[in-house]
């Protein structure tokens, strides 16, 4: 896979066929539901960014998205091929009896002091099961838990790290076994997983969104970033919601492509990312380039500080879906 920057006439006739293609296919009907979602796999996510029409619009599957107030063109290509790619796939669902289980490894950073009261930063990996019952009734089940620190930043890092693990209490919080209705684990449903009620157009679901900013991020463009890659990472969020976010994301100003393979968990794709101007830091997801589905969540230094370089992955999320008929 490469990157490139202004593509040939002939590259964005194939793109564009491409897309009318698996648009075409989505009226077929879906192959099975007890599998990873169906797509149509001959097709990639196109890399090249449509320049022969940045000044004016980025036009894709029927789709306008006005290019200038909202993400790069290369981004907005690729958002919209991902959400091509979604619209076709085929959601898993779990019968009576069976639960759908939403497995995600995480890593986060920690900022401690080193014996000679120098900064240093650590990361800590983590696991985060949640068991979506088929039976509405059901409880759901989450199983979660913190884990010894694996990576460290900084002259002393590594020994104030297990220091700090050796003595950290089992939160319980944050370590165990939990079980609630309607995934209600901490007193109330969890919002990111109610999601019927929310608009599929994605102009409509772009300005949803933004009309929920109540503080918390610096403005309510960072806000519209967290709050679609949040429902996006939940595993949960039927095809035509997750097609309807990634157009949404083209709207969000400031998302740009970043050049490069990016691999979380094994798995590699294409990331994009938005920096906000205040912070030290991009906010990255991953996309499958041959299925449009999302890979994960990545937020990486954009600047030296805590012992750790530019470039530092300071929080990662990867999430897997699949169908099973057990729970802890």
């Amino acid at each position: 896979m490469t990157s490139t920057l202004g593509p040939t006439d002939e590259q964005v006739r194939t793109m564009h066929q491409n897309i009318m293609e698996q648009i075409t296919a989505d009226k077929a009907s879906a192959a099975s539901i007890r599998t990873r979602p169906v797509v149509i796999r001959r097709r990639r996510i196109a890399f090249a960014s449509v320049g022969a029409v940045a000044a004016a619009a980025v036009i894709l599957a029927g789709v306008i998205i006005p290019s200038g107030n909202g993400s790069s063109a290369e981004a907005a290509t690729i958002l919209n091929d991902a959400a091509a790619l979604t619209i076709t796939s085929s959601d898993l669902v779990a019968a009576p009896g069976e639960y759908l289980k939403i497995a995600t490894e995480a890593a986060y950073a920690t900022v401690g002091r080193s014996g000679d009261g120098e900064p240093v930063t650590w990361i800590s990996p983590s696991t985060i099961t949640v068991y979506k019952p088929g039976d509405p009734d059901a409880d759901w089940v989450m199983e979660r838990h913190d884990l010894a620190p694996t990576e460290f930043f900084g002259d002393g890092a590594e020994a104030s790290a297990l220091a700090n693990w050796a003595v950290m209490p089992n939160d319980p919080l944050t370590n165990g076994i939990f079980r609630a209705q309607d995934a209600a684990f901490y007193g109330a449903p969890d919002p990111a997983r109610s999601t019927d009620a929310l608009p599929r157009d994605p102009q409509e679901l772009y300005e949803y969104i933004r009309s929920e900013y109540n503080g918390g991020s610096n403005n309510p463009d960072e806000d519209a970033w967290v709050r679609i890659t949040a429902l996006l990472r939940t595993g949960t969020a039927p095809a035509d919601l997750r097609s309807a976010l990634y157009r949404a994301a083209a709207l969000v100003p400031g998302i740009e492509a970043i050049p490069g393979q990016a691999t979380l968990n094994g798995r590699t794709g294409i990331a994009l990312g938005r920096i906000e101007s205040s912070r030290d830091e991009r906010q990255d997801i991953i996309i499958d380039p041959e299925t449009g589905e999302l890979i994960g969540e990545r937020t990486v230094r954009t600047k030296a500080g805590f012992g750790a370089p530019a470039g530092t992955i300071w929080a990662a999320t990867a999430v897997t879906t699949t169908v099973v008929d057990t729970t802890p």
